[in-house]
């Protein structure tokens, strides 16, 4: 059997296939390289570690494709099975690439070239032969790891992905060590060790390196978790509460408002067709006198949110929210919008003003009250229209008094709000849950009283977004998941503008008071997800664990994933003062050259020569002296070997060297026998003498 990396034939030697007179090895007279068997396994190790996280993002069978091509490999290195010929590589890569396409990806989608970089990383090592085969190989490793990030930038990941390039170097160091010396925990380790070395150095360029625009964009994840949607049926937002995914976070200045008061407003739902709300497009920019500004002195709520990726553009605030990052915008209907689409974590600054009205003025513009009031023909929920003209009737014309009645009547009459509503028709959904069902969740009663107030006239609209947040105690942020979904009614008073009014807070007031789990029955509660936060608010130490794990994921988003133009500006003008471009650069050229300093100190004080032995130094300088007089000490000669020369020589009497002999063996190879420095003073005394008495045979 071949021995570790040295030439086989490529065919193997164990009933493998043969390869062929007209074979790739044959034209390389039969001889293929042999990569080391522990660097094989540490990049085949490494493979399964830099493939499998894309298992949540792009199609299982790409991770299926990668580990078989590495069963393969390891088929080729024991002979078993042989190198694909051309052919098949030629088939192995068209069938790669109408998978992906198969696979429903767009063509210029960032899960398309992820997966073909996945691809090829699993093709190339079934068909790696030579050194130059597993740089490559090594070198796809680094990419695909890093293009992870591109899809997922959480600190789990990020602690998973350290793992990974310690293996990809692992094997890269193994690569570059003598075949007999490859050994994996070694590897394993100079490759842990090379990577905290470089931390020092990544930190630096982290902080200091300026952000500057890309050169080149790079399509992102056309897929992730959007929460809200611009299309809202009666129980959509009742399949949100069954996730206990994050929405976002928001960092207040001061004191966080109370749960009751914290209305996130997202969308605006102003077209309803067929039992379906959905967002009306974008009205056009505010005019001059239309846009809402604070009076002077006025105090507003200053927070940041930093929020997970959606896929869509529109932000959360609290009423009446008015951006302070830049490219944020305050939208004609009062939506915050980001410049592009949410795909990563996104920070953005708001202060809200909760007393400042929304159009304020005698006469809602026409294109607002047109999209305010429309209703789709006669024939639909006829009941409901003309129950809500009844009662406009009897308010005398009073919209305030309309609104109060329905809340009245939700809160004295059989009305209940539960995540299991039964399911409603397309048409007249609205007349079968106020006069029939009267089972709902919060968008069944908000869709209702805005299509009883548009039926009797009043501007109204569907707003939607979360509801409260739960306050993390170790770092005081409020957490908003998308269990904390909602949806709440706006309609126009003339002088006022907008008012908020939440049916909800009639049929469930522990909803907006504690919040969704203090609302819910025990049924409704036991249909969450098994991992749903608020299934264990009685267990502490789960709860405890949560926060514990949210706050570092918070602070990660802080500092890593939201250290951006802004935030690196303010960080470097308290570090500098005034940011030029000289300060800049002197300031990474002494962090720089301190980091790097700091790790060399660190490898050099390893390599420091330890403290020898007071007897040994005593030696080897009695060695040194005697050399000077024609007794060199040889390099492979012991200490008692060379005494015993020095006897034989001459040059030291038979009992002197004995004595010798015996007392340089006790304080040198015997610890347990102890020593002194009366020990080492006469041992020194006994050397000079030898010395002495070979200078004078020296001399004659």
């Amino acid at each position: 059997m071949a021995s570790e990396g040295e030439a086989m034939p490529a065919g193997g030697a164990r009933g493998g296939l043969r390869t062929g007179a007209r074979g790739g090895a044959a034209r390389g007279r039969g001889i293929a390289y042999q990569i080391p068997r522990n660097t094989l396994a540490l990049l085949m190790i490494a493979q399964v570690a830099v493939v499998l996280p894309y298992l949540l993002h792009l199609s299982p069978w790409l991770i299926a494709v990668g580990l078989f091509c590495g069963y393969w490999r390891s088929g080729v290195y024991q002979g078993r099975w042989d190198y694909p010929r051309r052919w098949v590589k030629a088939v192995l890569v068209a069938a790669s690439i109408g998978g992906v396409a198969l696979t429903g990806v767009s063509a210029f989608s960032l899960e398309a070239a992820a997966s073909l970089l996945i691809l090829a990383f699993a093709l190339k090592l079934i068909e790696m032969k030579s050194r130059r085969d597993a740089y490559l190989v090594i070198f796809l490793g680094y990419f695909a790891i890093a293009t992870l990030f591109l899809f997922d930038q959480s600190i789990a990941v990020a602690v998973y992905q350290i793992g990974a390039l310690m293996l990809v170097t692992a094997a890269l160091v193994g690569l570059n060590q003598l075949v007999t010396r490859v050994r994996p925990l070694e590897s394993l380790r100079v490759s842990a060790l090379l990577v905290l070395q470089a931390l020092p150095l990544t930190v630096v360029l982290f902080l200091f390196f300026p952000r500057v625009a890309p050169l080149w964009s790079v399509p992102l994840p056309s897929s992730s978790v959007t929460g809200l949607s611009d299309r809202m049926k009666p129980g959509d937002v009742a399949e949100l509460t069954r996730s206990d995914e994050l929405a976002f976070r928001a960092v207040f200045a001061g004191e966080v408002p109370p749960k009751r008061a914290l209305y996130w407003r997202g969308l605006t739902y102003s077209r309803f067709v067929e039992g379906t709300w959905s967002a009306a497009g974008l009205l056009p920019e505010w005019g001059t006198a239309e846009r809402p500004a604070p009076a002077a002195g006025a105090s507003g709520i200053d927070y940041e949110v930093l929020l997970e990726p959606t896929s869509s553009d529109w932000l959360f605030g609290l009423d009446l929210a008015l951006p302070a990052t830049p490219g944020v915008t305050l939208e004609r209907d009062f939506r915050l919008t980001a410049p592009d689409p949410v795909l990563s974590v996104f920070r953005y600054r708001v202060t809200s003003y909760p007393d400042l009205g929304m159009d304020q003025a005698p006469r809602l513009p026409d294109r607002l009250r047109i999209r305010e009031t429309w209703l789709p023909d006669d024939g639909d929920n006829p009941r409901v229209r003309a129950y809500a003209r009844s009662l406009m009737s009897a308010a005398g014309g009073d919209a305030e008094a309309l609104v109060a009645a329905v809340v009245a009547q939700i809160r004295s009459e059989p009305y209940f709000y539960t995540l299991s509503p039964p399911p409603l028709q397309d048409r007249n959904s609205i007349d079968e849950f106020w006069f029939q069902t009267r089972r709902g969740f919060c968008t069944h009663y908000a869709g209702a009283l805005v299509f009883m107030l548009r039926a009797a006239g009043v501007p109204a609209r569907m707003v939607g977004g979360y509801q409260g947040g739960e306050i993390n105690p170790v770092t005081g942020h409020v957490m908003v998941r998308q269990y904390d979904a909602h949806a709440w009614v706006e309609y126009w008073l003339a002088g006022e503008g907008w008012r908020r009014v939440d049916p909800t807070a009639a049929v469930a007031p522990a909803r907006i008071e504690e919040g969704l789990n203090a609302a819910l029955s025990p049924e409704d509660r036991e249909s969450l997800s098994a991992l749903t936060a608020a299934r264990f608010d009685g267990v502490g130490v789960f709860r405890d664990l949560l926060y514990w794990a949210d706050s570092l994921e918070h602070r990660w988003n802080l500092w890593v994933i939201g250290y951006d133009t802004h935030l690196q500006a303010d960080v470097l003008q308290d570090l500098l003062g005034e940011i030029t471009p000289a300060r800049v650069g002197l300031a990474l050229l002494l962090a720089g050259g301190a980091s790097l300093g700091a790790v060399a100190l660190v490898l050099f004080w390893r390599r420091r020569s330890a403290p020898r032995h007071p007897v040994e130094g005593a030696f080897q300088d009695f060695c040194r002296r005697l050399a000077g007089a024609g007794w060199p000490r040889r390099p492979d000669e012991a200490p008692a070997s060379y005494l015993r020369r020095l006897e034989s020589g001459g040059v030291i009497g038979a009992d002197q060297a004995g004595a010798l002999v015996a007392e340089v063996d006790r304080l040198l190879y015997n610890p347990g026998a102890g020593w002194g420095r009366q020990d080492l003073r006469r041992l020194r005394s006994q050397l000079r003498r030898v010395r002495l008495r070979a200078a004078l045979g020296a001399r004659r």
